[in-house]
């Protein structure tokens, strides 16, 4: 079947499969970088928020043969998983003494953002852009979420500086960075043993949050990169590996090929191993220890 055929099935046979008074819809979302997505929603009666259960992937396990009752169990389960238990607080949307303690940041691809940044507050950084959100649940599982517009900072009478200020205190504590060696998460991960590591491979570290979603945002934690060059006393080389997180790499100095290395290490990530909107950047960048200045790498082709 092709795609709008797989929603309208889906559709139909998770309606059989829930509860009578539960109300089923299928609606396009754009998400970071421009990337369109559908995301279904089951609405129930005594709770005003809902999980989005992006359609898309299941459509390509579709297409690799998965079958579809296997399909609506794996929904149904990632729906009950991800179901709040109570209702949500709306009232914040217009009182901002609610609001200001939820207030966080995130980093974005600037360009790849354009038409979304013209209706939300945002700083420009470099290629990328701080845009905020209020975060209203998060744990290693999920998280939930909401776009902070200009029509916001209207209705709470603030303007966007106020407001990054708010985020640059709330975002460290809220969602607290973490910095692992690149090896330690691999051998987690069982994608390598112990075997594989050589002595001599350069010593690369992630930077993310305690959540690992949106860890990129690290780099804006007031004296974290400063803190980092310091205990490692070299300066460091940052690839934007996705938006969940940086790779970092302490070094003494930096050369052309080194740098032409880690860009296409950046791109081939980005083309093959990244959904679109996961992608953050195709630039690396430099972080000085003796100015305290973060600055973009252009790399050749």
């Amino acid at each position: 079947m092709n795609y709008q055929e797989f929603l309208t099935t889906i559709k139909t046979q998770l309606s059989l499969r829930i509860d009578a008074d539960a109300t089923l819809d299928i609606r396009r979302f754009t998400k970071n970088n421009g990337t369109d997505l559908d995301g279904l929603i089951i609405f129930r009666p005594n709770l005003n928020i809902s999980p989005t259960i992006y359609l898309n992937p299941y459509y390509h396990r579709y297409l690799q043969g998965v079958p579809m009752e296997d399909i609506y169990t794996d929904i149904l389960i990632t729906y009950q998983e991800h179901l709040p238990s109570e209702d949500i607080d709306v009232s914040f949307f217009t009182d901002f003494s609610k609001a200001k303690k939820l207030v966080t940041m995130r980093l974005v691809n600037y360009k790849q953002n354009e038409k979304m940044l013209q209706e939300v507050p945002h700083f420009r950084y470099h290629d990328l852009a701080i845009i905020f959100y209020c975060l209203l649940h998060a744990n290693k599982e999920n998280n939930a979420h909401i776009l902070i517009h200009n029509s916001h900072l209207d209705i709470w009478k603030i303007s966007k500086e106020a407001l990054y200020q708010v985020a640059k205190k709330n975002t460290p504590k809220l969602l607290p960075h973490q910095l692992m060696p690149l090896t330690e998460v691999l051998l987690q991960s069982h994608y390598i043993c112990d075997e594989d590591i050589e002595k001599n491979d350069p010593q690369i570290y992630i930077l993310t949050n305690s959540y690992r979603t949106n860890g990129a945002t690290a780099l804006l934690y007031e004296k974290l990169l400063s803190q980092i060059a310091d205990s490692f006393e070299k300066d460091l080389l940052i690839l934007p590996s996705s938006i969940h997180e940086v790779l970092i790499l302490p070094i003494d100095s930096i050369s052309k090929s080194t740098l032409d290395h880690y860009g296409t290490f950046i791109r081939e990530i980005n083309e093959t191993q990244l959904a679109d909107d996961e992608v953050l950047s195709d630039h690396a960048y430099y972080f000085q220890r003796a100015t305290q200045m973060l600055s973009l790498i252009h790399i050749s082709e």
